[in-house]
């Protein structure tokens, strides 16, 4: 039999080259984050879970430790009707505020800048510890000046020191019109005295996003991401209901939905 070396090369080199072919096709790896695109990691990548993140989902928010206003989700998560998600959702994280903020589970590094998917506005992210980063630079100019809104006071009588994206009056603050409208924008503690309750007198569709401009105003609200079904009768914490009225930012008390989300996008007509 006749050696001929240059089979041996070729077979080599073609090896290399599926090789290399099946790492391109491959989903990025979960690795650290850092300043640039960054997406989130999958619940077999990171199934960690706390207040604000958990297995392929972490919550925004328009100022660090603060109410929800939407969700950024990995590939492969699977919501309340069974769909699959089939993309990551990115976040370009130019910055963090790195505070404690009241934050009971540790979070002392709060990611912002221009949150994708459903979502697609600015935004401060729970933690950082639910990205991987993609690559540098960034896929929007939005959000580059970051949040500039002065933030009021903490639970404790305290300066906030971080900045916040918006004023809390993005939210309906018109209680003589609405009773679940704070007159302050949001229910909290050191507004309003806590939560506000209220009970589901129909079976409410609840969803994990309505939109950037609908959360942080009047805008036309997407509503999408479908998190779960709470049955009538139930009772339900309020912590703002939207500018247009349309929709109510609560949890149902003692419950989870779908991937261990608490808070959700609560239709106003389905709660009294």
């Amino acid at each position: 039999m006749t050696f001929r070396p240059w089979r041996v090369m070729l077979t080599a080199a073609g090896a290399a080259l599926m090789a290399l072919t099946a790492a391109l096709a491959a989903p990025p790896s979960a690795g650290a984050w850092s300043y640039g695109v960054n997406r989130v990691q999958t619940a077999a990548e990171d199934s960690h879970a706390q207040t604000g993140m958990g297995p392929g989902w972490v919550m925004l928010t328009y100022k660090a430790n603060g109410p929800m206003v939407g969700y950024l989700f990995a590939r492969d998560f699977v919501f309340a009707d069974g769909t699959v998600k089939t993309s990551f959702d990115h976040m370009d994280i130019r910055d963090t505020g790195d505070s404690a903020a009241g934050n009971t589970d540790g979070i002392t590094r709060w990611p912002w800048g221009y949150a994708s998917g459903s979502f697609g506005g600015c935004a401060y992210a729970y933690g950082t510890s639910k990205f991987a980063i993609e690559r540098t630079g960034f896929m929007s100019t939005s959000c580059a000046g970051g949040p500039t809104v002065v933030g009021s006071s903490n639970a404790d009588g305290s300066p906030d020191s971080l900045r916040w994206w918006h004023s809390e009056q993005v939210f309906c603050s018109a209680s003589s019109t609405d009773p679940l409208c704070s007159p302050y924008g949001v229910w909290s503690e050191n507004k309003g005295g806590g939560l506000k309750v209220t009970v589901s007198t129909t079976a409410c569709t609840v969803y994990g996003n309505i939109g950037a401009s609908a959360a942080y105003g009047s805008g036309a609200a997407a509503p999408t991401h479908y998190l779960g079904t709470v049955p009538a009768g139930q009772q339900i914490d309020v912590r703002y209901v939207t500018k247009s009225r349309a929709y109510v930012m609560a949890k149902w008390h003692g419950q989870r939905l779908t991937g261990g989300i608490a808070w959700g996008f609560f239709p106003r007509g389905c709660l009294s």
